[in-house]
Order: C-alpha cells, then sequence, then structure tokens
C-alpha cells in the first residue's frame, strides 16, 4: 500500500553505531522546535525549505540574483530566503544547497531495507532523529509502522518538546526511545527555547507506559554544566525504563553551518568541553544511581546497545531475536566523544 504521509527530511544516513543498538539506518528530519544556543546543526531547525550560501564556493556571477523574480534571493544579506530552491539548480559552483526534502516513508524505507542483513546480525535497525520527529507527527508514525511489519527495530531519539497527544500515539510504535536532556530544569527555557515541564512530563509518560528510555545528555561548559542539571539526571536516573545514560560532550564542529543558512553564529568563545574530571565524577555517580534504581525494581537492566540479554526480544518486533548483548552491569552511563549529534557539511 502506498504511503499516506508526506515528510520533509533532513539526510539519511546508513551505518551509525551511536544511534541506538547495533548498525542502524538514521533518518534526520527536518524542523526543530528547540534553539539550543550550542546547536550543531542549525540548518536543520526550520521546518520550510532554506537555502545554505558557501561564500568561499561563490564566482560572484550574479546568476541567483536574477533568477527568481518576485522572490527573495538568499544570497542578498538584506532579504530573508523563499526557500524556492531555483538558484540551487542554476548554481555553476555548487555553491547554494537547498536544505531539507521532501519524502514519502515508501521513498525512505526503500535506504532503509539496503541494510537489513546489518540490523538481522548486530540488532541495530531504524532510529528516526532530527529536528525532532515528533513535530511531524504522522509521517513518523507510518515510518515506524512500515518498519515494524518489516521485522526492524525502530528508535527515536527526541527533544521531548512535543504535545502529549504525539507523544502517546507513538510511544508504544518505537521500541527505544532516545530522550535528550539538555539543561537543568530552571535555565531550560533560557538555553534551549523550550518549557522543560513539557519535556519532563513527556518522559514520565513514556517512564509510566513500559518503554524503554535511554537518556542522552549535552555536556557543554560555560552553558549547561552545573549541579543543577546533575542533580536532575539522579532524579531522572530512577524512573521506570531508563536503561542507559550518554554523556555527550560538546566540540565546536558545527562552526560557520549559521552563517551559511543566514542565522546569527552562535558566541562559541563561551563553551568547551566539560574537563574529564568532571566527566568522570558524573558518571561515576550516575552509575550508582542507575544500579540502585535497578537493585529496588528487582531487575537486571541492559544498557550496552540497549539489545536484550540472551537474544530476547526487542522493542516493537514481536518474538523476534536479536545477538546477544555482552554481560554488562545495569549501571550503564557511558561518554560518547564522537559527537552531541551527526554534523553534516
Amino acid at each position: 500500500m502506498a504511503s499516506k504521509s508526506r515528510g520533509r527530511i533532513f539526510n539519511i544516513q546508513r551505518y551509525c553505531i551511536h544511534d541506538g543498538p547495533g548498525i542502524r539506518t538514521t533518518v534526520f528530519l527536518q524542523g526543530c522546535p528547540l534553539h539550543c544556543l550550542w546547536c550543531h546543526n542549525p540548518e536543520s531547525q526550520d521546518f520550510a525549505p532554506r537555502v545554505s550560501f558557501q561564500s568561499e564556493l561563490c564566482i560572484n556571477c550574479g546568476r541567483c540574483a536574477v533568477l527568481s523574480p518576485g522572490k527573495n534571493c538568499r544570497r542578498a544579506p538584506e532579504k530573508d530566503c523563499s526557500g524556492c530552491g531555483i538558484c540551487v539548480k542554476e548554481c555553476p559552483a555548487a555553491a547554494l544547497t537547498l536544505l531539507g526534502r521532501e519524502v514519502t516513508p515508501d521513498d525512505v524505507m526503500k535506504t532503509v531495507l539496503r541494510d537489513r542483513f546489518y540490523y538481522d546480525q548486530t540488532g541495530g535497525g531504524l532510529t528516526i532523529s532530527g529536528g525532532e520527529p515528533c513535530s511531524q507527527r504522522e509521517f513518523t508514525a507510518e515510518l515506524l509502522d512500515m518498519a515494524a511489519k518489516e521485522g526492524i527495530h525502530t528508535a527515536i531519539e527526541t527533544s521531548g518538546m512535543s504535545v502529549p497527544e504525539t507523544v502517546a500515539d507513538l510511544a508504544h510504535r518505537c521500541g527505544l526511545w532516545l530522550f535528550d536532556i539538555k539543561a537543568a530544569p530552571d535555565r531550560y527555557r533560557e538555553l534551549t527555547g523550550a518549557d522543560y515541564r513539557i519535556v519532563r512530563a513527556n518522559l514520565q509518560y513514556l517512564s509510566d507506559h513500559g518503554c524503554r528510555i535511554g537518556l542522552r545528555v549535552p555536556l557543554v561548559s560555560g552553558a549547561n554544566c552545573e549541579p543543577a542539571l546533575l542533580e536532575e539526571l539522579k532524579s531522572l536516573a530512577c524512573l521506570p525504563g531508563v536503561e542507559k545514560i550518554d554523556l555527550l560532550p560538546y566540540h565546536d564542529m558545527g562552526r560557520g553551518k549559521a552563517v551559511r543558512c543566514g542565522k546569527a553564529e552562535p558566541d562559541w568563545k563561551k563553551f568547551s568541553a566539560p574537563s574529564d574530571e568532571l566527566l568522570t565524577a558524573w558518571r561515576t555517580i550516575l552509575e550508582n544511581c542507575l544500579a540502585d534504581a535497578s537493585s529496588r525494581s528487582g531487575s537486571i537492566k541492559v544498557g550496552n546497545a540497549h539489545n536484550a540479554a540472551s537474544g530476547a526480544a526487542i522493542g516493537n518486533v514481536p518474538g523476534k531475536s536479536f545477538p546477544s548483548a555482552p554481560d554488562v552491569r545495569s549501571s550503564d552511563v557511558t561518554l560518547n566523544m564522537c559527537s552531541m549529534k551527526r554534523i553534516f557539511t
């Protein structure tokens, strides 16, 4: 049956190993309700089409300025881009790129299914990231359902900033929730533009309804590395369903990207990676919290790669077994030194 919905995506990346269990294909949806001060993919924030301009490639031919009568030109600094994309097709120097494209779930699944062999061998699958997957509810739901019918494990990476009806609709369509915690509650709006009460309520819903959850925490010195965030994480580690916490140290690989898409560049000098001492201390504390929560619940939480031990069925694929996960402790707090999110150029 043909897809009923359409969505806007930013990229599809195959062979991902940091976005859930095993080897995965990650689909990045366009548009995000947050505006984190340290955002490394600012070109993915807008829900509407937008053109990125790389000035170092421009040959100043002027062709883009005359191609679209009545349309705003991305290259003209006094105007806003209309996202028509005509200039992109005609730019002889490839200095312009149209960010995001409209696709159907069928379109996406054609790419996802190419790596079924690797999913079966490693317990991998499909991860829907962003942007914010919950902001495109119908598209995300249909994509999850199609993957489930193919016996492919699914995960959603989310900021949690969504209406509760969407979270309720997607909760058990998805095998694993990778839930971002960006800042301490009292600074959430200042640092991200989001209301933490909404984020926290959605996380609580997933916990209350038996969903599997991994927390992902970007750590940025000069922004969110503060005791209040650690205290909140200690509390969240005790929620039923929380199996793992990923601490994601800051890096500055996103420099220059905001300017390319017509946005203000962050003040990168304010931010830096947290010290090794801080990372080690936080990891130890949170490991202990996860271990305590596990002992109180009387169950073992296997956090490594989020796989269930001994080949138990994972997530939304009834009766399907995956390769056994290594024998690991329930207190699974990792330091992901690769990135806070995928960095695209």
